[in-house]
């Protein structure tokens, strides 16, 4: 007995009315005749639905089969010990090289100055997240193709992104065949979920060939999360970076701390979706990388996958970054550990 497809109205059912979609972009990016798109952050059909049912089946959240996925990339699925962390082939802590990557990047600068290496290749872009210059520090999915566009797009922005939407625009206006994508363990998850489905969109898995996820406990809502800093006297327009450290939640202007608050403090405006989420780690990237676990001005970076550790070696070996075994630099990975458990327990 077959079993019925299912399209954007389930989607619009069981996902959206829900507040599960987390806003990656999938289903916009799938969809083979462009009849989907995003307003206010959240997927609406705006023409003709050829129940062709691929929207539904990029969606991490419409169904995610951990064990299968797992399975097809890494194959094989993870033992007893790795049940917080997914299959990890090593771990590393990282710092660039490059001065201007230090000023503008989070933390170590692994993700920035790995990229700058893979773009350096013709046909090559990464697509991550950058401020929307029509909006204050509302991120947007962004086509880097040079190590200037890269440098511009550091730093972390804790608000969500239809990052695949990017993804979508590097092949079809680009024309780019190799590309590397920076997302949340959502964002990965749909990436993975287009790749190992029968019924999907193959342009998209076909172009990605290198996936760095970041670690992440939650987002916030981009609009509460202004108007929360707007109430503390924060000039967000004169804002220059975020960072999230030691369970605080700390704005910069340039070198200059002007607003600190405990992440407690915050919890009203992280996003309805985060609260079903157990993946602190990214487990499904080629590599994962956060601040959590190194000393301060290093990057945690969890290698998954080949690709990862080519990605990876390929900028050390350019002289981009110093990599270190974690220990060599007083790293502690049960503190990544740590968190990861706190938040399958928690979700």
């Amino acid at each position: 007995m077959s079993t019925k497809t299912k399209v954007f109205g389930n989607l619009l059912v069981d996902v959206i009315k829900k507040e599960r979609c987390v806003g990656c972009g999938a289903c916009a990016a799938s969809c083979p005749v462009k009849s989907i798109t995003f307003e206010n952050g959240i997927p609406k059909l705006v023409g003709l639905c050829i129940s062709c049912g691929i929207c539904y089946n990029s969606c991490p959240r419409s169904m995610f089969d951990e064990t299968v996925v797992e399975s097809k990339i890494f194959g094989r699925n993870r033992i007893e010990k790795e049940a917080e962390l997914g299959i990890v082939k090593s771990q590393y802590a990282v710092k660039t090289t490059q001065e201007d990557v230090g000023r503008s990047c989070q933390d170590g600068g692994a993700v920035t100055s790995t990229l700058i290496k893979f773009v350096s290749e013709s046909e090559r872009c990464a697509v991550v997240a950058a401020i929307d210059e029509n909006m204050i520090w509302q991120p947007k999915p962004f086509v880097a193709k040079n190590r200037a566009e890269l440098v511009k797009a550091a730093g972390s922005k804790y608000t969500s992104c239809p990052i695949l939407v990017g993804v979508d625009s590097a092949i079809s206006e680009y024309k780019l065949k190799e590309i590397a994508v920076v997302g949340m363990p959502c964002q990965i998850r749909a990436l993975r979920r287009i790749e190992t489905e029968e019924v999907a969109n193959s342009r998209l898995s076909d172009a990605v060939n290198l996936k760095i996820g970041l670690f992440c406990m939650e987002t916030f809502d981009y609009e509460d999360l202004i108007k929360f800093l707007e109430s503390e006297g924060v000039e967000v327009s004169k804002i220059t970076k975020f960072a999230i450290t030691r369970g605080q939640f700390i704005a910069y202007q340039g070198e200059k701390k002007v607003f600190e608050v405990k992440l407690s403090k915050l919890k009203k405006l992280v996003r309805a979706c985060c609260e079903e989420c157990k993946d602190f780690t990214s487990e499904f990237a080629d590599i994962s990388v956060g601040n959590v676990g190194s000393p301060d001005g290093w990057s945690t970076v969890l290698v998954r996958t080949e690709q990862g550790e080519s990605a990876l070696m390929t900028a050390r070996d350019a002289g981009l970054i110093e990599v270190k075994r974690l220990e060599e630099v007083g790293g502690v990975i049960e503190e990544v550990l740590k968190l990861a458990k706190l938040k399958k327990n928690k979700n």
